[in-house]
């Protein structure tokens, strides 16, 4: 999500959303009380957002149709969820919080619900099989809420003046449509958004087609590789849009508020070049189009929202007073759509292979282009920075810890120890075929390491299973390894 420069807790907002399930809820048609041995499970099993996500499916697509008002923020909403069940079903759940429901139906009929806190709960007219196809279909209404946690940080759907814009990592993006709002089901999507002429609306993926409508205009846009809800994206303002291409043939598409243009276009000018060198590194750029959305609005954050990174006006003054923080910045939110996006975590507590890899692909680009003597003050930087202080385990950092300097500085760090150990050749070697074999699905730490021993094998025995003991296993900060030779 962020670099080292950022860090929040989300404990206290996993608080507010148990405590919201205990304090409020709205049933629609009859209640089923009392356990059911074929109700989907609530939560993904995640062990740090346990309530998060749900089980017994896993949606293939979501059609989200959002009217929007953005002098109010309020929406007018209908999501169909097309999805697999894997094991029998009387009810599902999905996550979805804040707004009022009006009609649900399975598979074209009508269904009871429950909404409580933020689980809607929908009865199946029929149990179905495992296998089966499920089309859900909910209506909704209001105007979305985002979460705050302790530090003020708002997750979710957000307004601010004229513009409208989401960033849902880790579970927001239950505030603004119905979902399985876990990244170990990744789905495709369509959006169909509909604002006044006045304003733009914008999305992940391609803009297939733009429709007169009584209310203005409709933007619908098709995200066609799968993809997390965390990283879904909505964005409503008065962009100005600027269209280019990388050397490599990458369509790039930027939106930038209006005020915002003549600072912002020399700022993303490097973006292609950035996009060709880490196809080199990584493999193909794994989507159809890349670009950034930046309102002129403060975001708190920049987001690598799948193809639509997020950069707000208060991150752009970052990105405007250093070359390295611009560079750092605008190439970590770009790899993350290898590492984190085609690549994806199946649980929170496994982030470093998000936010360590795209930290370090930051590095690489700095070394390639301005010399290694930069990534040698990365390095150095960053051990600095982690042996002032004791870190949980990178493999374990809690859900406090999420967006943590550990998480992303010590990531990056277990890389480039790995980088030494085995040779630059076999850990650019290591990236690609991470980055190809697990192309738009999910992946684990066990996953890598298997993959690093598996590509390894001219590594002296035993080495390649100290360092990852050390450096992911371990809470002290090890020392890095001599190069190989």
């Amino acid at each position: 999500m962020r670099h080292s420069l950022w860090g929040r807790r989300v404990g206290p907002l996993l608080m507010l959303l148990t405590m919201a399930a205990l304090l409020s809820g709205a049933l629609g048609g009859l209640a089923c009380d009392g356990a059911d041995p074929l109700a989907g499970p609530v939560g993904a099993g995640d062990p740090y957002l346990p309530r998060v996500g749900n089980g017994g499916y896993q949606v293939l697509h979501y059609d989200i149709a959002l009217d929007v008002d953005p002098a109010s923020g309020s929406v007018e909403g209908r999501t169909k969820i097309l999805a697999v069940t894997e094991s029998r079903l009387s009810s599902l759940n999905l996550d979805f919080s804040g707004l009022r429901v009006g009609d649900v139906s399975v598979n074209g009929e009508g269904a009871d619900y429950r909404l409580e806190g933020q689980e809607l709960t929908v009865y199946c007219p029929e149990v179905f099989d495992a296998h089966e196809e499920v089309s859900v279909e909910v209506t909704y209404s209001g105007r979305p809420k985002a979460f705050a946690d302790a530090e003020s940080f708002m997750v979710g759907w957000r307004q601010d003046g004229d513009y409208i814009y989401t960033l849902d990592e880790p579970l927001g993006a239950s505030t603004w449509f119905p979902a399985n709002d876990h990244p170990s089901d990744k789905a495709t999507y369509t959006f169909r958004l509909t604002v006044p002429e006045s304003h733009v609306a914008v999305a992940n993926g391609v803009l297939v087609e733009t429709v007169p409508s009584a209310a203005g205009r409709t933007f619908v846009w098709e995200m066609r590789r799968p993809m997390a809800s965390y990283l879904a994206a909505v964005s409503v303002g008065d962009y100005v849009l600027r269209e280019s291409e990388s050397p490599n043939g990458v369509p790039i598409r930027d939106y930038y508020a209006p005020r915002l243009v003549d600072e912002a276009v020399p700022l993303f000018a490097g973006t292609g070049d950035m996009i060709a060198f880490f196809a080199d590194r990584f493999g193909p750029y794994p989507f159809d189009v890349y670009g950034v959305v930046v309102p002129a609005v403060p975001t708190g954050a920049a987001m690598e929202n799948q193809t639509l990174s997020l950069f707000g006006e208060d991150v752009l003054d970052r990105l405007s007073s250093d070359d390295v923080v611009r560079d750092t910045y605008i190439s970590h939110e770009l790899a993350h759509q290898w590492f984190g996006n085609s690549v994806t975590i199946t649980q929170w507590k496994d982030i470093w292979l998000n936010e360590g890899f795209a930290t370090y692909a930051s590095w690489l680009w700095l070394e390639h282009d301005r010399g290694p003597e930069t990534l040698d003050a990365m390095v150095n930087e960053s051990q600095r920075m982690l042996q002032s202080r004791r870190h949980p385990l990178l493999t374990d950092p809690g859900e406090d810890g999420l967006f943590s300097v550990n998480v992303y500085r010590r990531g990056a760090l277990t890389l480039h120890a790995l980088r030494l150990l085995v040779g630059g050749d076999v850990f650019t070697g290591i990236l690609r075929e991470w980055a190809t074999r697990h192309q738009h699905g999910s992946a684990t730490t066990e996953d890598f390491v298997a993959l690093v021993e598996e590509m390894a094998a001219d590594v002296p025995a035993g080495a390649v299973g100290e360092l990852f003991e050390a450096w992911l296993y371990r809470e002290d900060l090890p020392s890095l390894p001599e190069a190989a030779s």
